[in-house]
């Protein structure tokens, strides 16, 4: 633990050193002119969560009045006047008619877009998937699953009362099944149905938190968290991919749940660079409230350095991160057969009882990127871009020794559909040899590859055909081909 500690000061340490060292070159090239200059928006994105993000992917923040050419100005789209926060909460327009308005329950009269004004947002979101494999993997046949996400965000400086806080609150409810037990692979085919517990029928408070930033450059989060990553093109499992390789690096499933209680601090030193640590427990359920297992069954380590990059004037994003747990969990590799039969040894008298052998630490280290490389003229999103991930562990305890995956993804590029989006992507799970002679003579390497075009009926109703190919981890499965249909209605 100590060491950890000491890695997560001194990599937190040279980060914010080498960033102010180059702020402070350039205010001193800048000479007196900078002091008669306006102070570069350092709030610029203060909320632009990093690839563990606690948000969802189409909550990254914009600043309203951004567009005004004075302060106080209204801009066009009919945001409030340009206060000179940054918005915590997202804005988002609730107005409009059936055909245009973002969700099907509209404005509440007026009353929801007063509250949002105020940064007080609140969203509704179901999610309903049928999926099946339909040739190949070990059993064909439909799988139907839904989910409603409900979402309560309030940013405190926006509704009045102090500066640069944030509370979400979000609750998340699964019924049905999916496919994933039916293709033999490693990866699910839908991880929407893996939240908020795994294969369960129910309704729990996944996020509880609240984050304030003590400066534009330092931030500090509590609470409950359940993360999700922020890959532009690859994120979102109720609008882009749905296959469980696309929305997280396994290589950090063993030592992150998929809901805690964490504490952590959010460090800013630049604009375009943000350096991201929590602490949490990793005994983490959804279904259970964590205080009475809290940082005793284990602790997890997450530390994450994201860098934006505009190269030829085009967004994209960098992110590299480590993770650690000292969670005592089976050592994978053991000799299954021997163990067997020292077992029946101790049935009979003979021997003393076998015990697994069991490790008390595991690590990862991962990277991302997401980059357009075509933006429609006076768009910020609608464009063309590619991604990847690659991820390796000990292989200790987690059965991904590397991983890794690439894809192209875009949105509104035909005229009239600016609202649709689509990708396609591959992955490669290389299995770790650590594993017993027993299962590695069962299992190999896995991949797969996805495809999907999100149909944006109306802003608030979408439907996604999806169809994936994967060979399986397991040598019993046969190539397997899951085609599915995904329908989201936001209200």
């Amino acid at each position: 633990m100590s060491r950890a500690t000491v890695a997560i000061v001194v990599f937190s340490i040279l980060v914010f050193s080498s960033w102010s060292n180059t702020a402070i070159a350039d205010q001193s090239s800048a000479g007196v002119a900078a002091a008669e200059a306006k102070a570069p928006d350092r709030t610029a994105g203060w909320f632009e969560w990093p690839a563990l993000a606690m948000g969802d992917a189409d909550t990254q923040p914009t600043k309203p009045g951004a567009a005004s050419e004075q302060k106080g100005d209204a801009v066009s789209d009919g945001r409030p006047p340009d206060d000179g926060m940054p918005w915590l909460v997202p804005w988002l327009d609730y107005r409009g008619d059936l055909c245009t308005r973002p969700a099907l329950t509209g404005d509440w009269c007026g009353t929801r877009q007063q509250l949002m004004d105020k940064g007080i947002r609140f969203d509704m979101k179901l999610s309903q998937v049928y999926q099946g494999v339909v040739g190949g993997g070990l059993r064909e046949r439909g799988r139907y699953q839904g989910g409603l996400d409900l979402t309560l965000q309030v940013d405190t400086g926006k509704a009045g009362l102090w500066p640069g806080g944030l509370l979400r609150v979000k609750g998340e409810a699964r019924y049905g099944r999916a496919s994933n037990l039916d293709t033999g692979a490693l990866m699910p085919v839908n991880f929407d149905s893996l939240y908020p517990v795994p294969g369960e029928d129910t309704l729990q408070l996944v996020e509880f938190n609240y984050t304030q930033f003590l400066a534009p450059w330092l931030g500090i989060t509590l609470g409950r968290f359940s993360p999700r990553e922020t890959n532009v093109f690859s994120g979102d499992e109720t609008e882009q991919f749905l296959n469980t390789a696309f929305n997280i690096n396994p290589a950090y499933a063993t030592t992150l749940p998929q809901t805690f209680l964490g504490a952590g601090f959010i460090l800013i030193p630049h604009k375009d660079v943000m350096l991201t640590t929590l602490v949490l427990d990793s005994e983490g359920r959804a279904d259970e409230c964590g205080f009475d297992t809290v940082f005793d069954g284990g602790t997890s380590l997450y530390q994450q350095l994201q860098v934006t990059v505009r190269p030829c004037g085009l967004p994209g994003h960098q992110r590299v991160g480590w993770t650690w747990s000292d969670k005592s969990r089976v050592r994978l590799g053991q000799d299954l057969q021997g163990l067997f039969l020292d077992w029946v040894q101790f049935r009979l008298g003979r021997g003393d009882q076998p015990t697994l052998e069991r490790s008390s630490s595991d690590c990862s280290f991962f990277y991302d990127f997401d980059q357009y490389v075509y933006l429609v003229p006076g768009s910020e999103d609608r464009g063309i871009g590619v991604f990847g991930r690659f991820g390796v562990t000990s292989g200790r305890v987690n059965p991904v020794r590397s991983f890794y995956s690439i894809g192209v993804g875009g949105k509104g590029l035909c005229p009239g559909r600016e609202n649709d989006s689509f990708g396609v992507a591959y992955y490669y799970l290389d299995v770790t040899e650590k594993l017993s002679r027993i299962v590695q003579n069962r299992v190999g390497d896995e991949q797969g590859v996805e495809i999907y075009y999100n149909i944006a009926v109306t802003p608030w109703l979408r439907i996604t055909p999806d169809i994936q190919v994967v060979c399986p981890v397991r040598d019993v499965a046969d190539t397997a081909v899951v085609a599915g249909v995904r329908v989201v209605m936001s209200f």
